[in-house]
């Protein structure tokens, strides 16, 4: 090839690279290469239905070993019977209530999380972190508590109080029920806030637990009319203790308010929390 030819051959090897290039970005697409395309898209949509079925799949089955769940079943108990006790004792006063709280949580919570509340392990379901037979047997342990730190606190103080709601028209039935989970709401939230490393606002742990009891206070005062209870073992253990001591079971005709208000607003702080306070959180740079 002649000096002229290849000079000219070079000079013109970039013009037809970048006319190549041009025709290939505007190039509609080939069946084979439109093939690939789909069988992509529907490659990740399989793989988002298998992470939403693993999800579903870590609540139906038990990951902890029998040790662990006896050892969450005792101390939990205990926690509970502790601020059950504190609720009678401090007959309804809110700063009190908030300081039994923080108590029971400094005893057990770095054995069991410190739940005391049945919608407290409900709200941790909801958000995957334990399983369906772990939250039972926080259920279990949590009534239990309740119905013997009712026991000790009518051996030692002669008498049991619990939360009450008289039969009155539906209207102030709703606004009960919904006062409980707003106050619920409040209240888990806070928790979940606190308890995931992303969120968290102190890692002291003295500090941390004192936010969460101090969210309790809150949580109280926007159900005064029910008398704050936001706690369904707490609901049904002293309820059912009151009931056997005065020989009155229609006070438990209304306990359904306190058993399914505090269940709604643990779920929804869950939900509320995973689905929008993480997603409002400023991006890392």
């Amino acid at each position: 090839m002649s000096q002229e030819k290849l000079l000219q051959h070079t000079e013109e090897e970039p013009q037809s690279y970048a006319q190549q290039y041009q025709k290939l970005k505007f190039q509609t697409p080939t069946p084979e290469e439109q093939q690939f395309e789909i069988k992509d898209q529907q490659k990740e949509e399989l793989l988002k239905k298998i992470e939403i079925l693993e999800n579903k799949l870590k609540n139906t089955i038990d990951d902890k070993p029998y040790s662990e769940l006896i050892r969450i079943l005792i101390w939990e108990a205990l926690g509970t019977a502790f601020f059950a006790y504190g609720i009678v004792c401090s007959r309804g006063n809110d700063v009190m209530l908030s300081v039994y709280l923080f108590g029971a949580i400094f005893l057990i919570g770095k054995i069991t999380g410190g739940h005391v509340n049945p919608a407290v392990s409900m709200s941790f379901y909801s958000s995957n972190e334990i399983s369906a037979f772990t939250m039972r047997v926080y259920w279990a342990a949590q009534v239990g508590g309740a119905i013997a730190g009712a026991l000790a606190a009518f051996v030692i103080v002669g008498r049991v109080t619990s939360p009450y709601i008289a039969t009155q028209p539906i209207e102030w039935m709703i606004a009960d029920f919904c006062g409980e989970a707003l106050g619920t709401f409040i209240f888990c939230l806070f928790i979940h806030i606190q308890v995931h490393k992303q969120t968290q606002l102190t890692d002291n742990n003295l500090i941390g637990i004192g936010i969460i009891a101090t969210a309790l206070y809150f949580g109280r005062i926007l159900t005064y009319h029910t008398g704050g209870c936001l706690n369904p073992a707490m609901g049904v253990g002293l309820g059912i203790f009151e009931s056997l001591q005065d020989g009155n079971w229609d006070r438990l005709i209304n306990i359904w308010i306190y058993i399914f208000g505090p269940f709604s607003g643990a779920s929804l702080a869950s939900e509320f929390y995973r689905s929008v306070y993480v997603g409002l959180l400023p991006k890392k740079q």
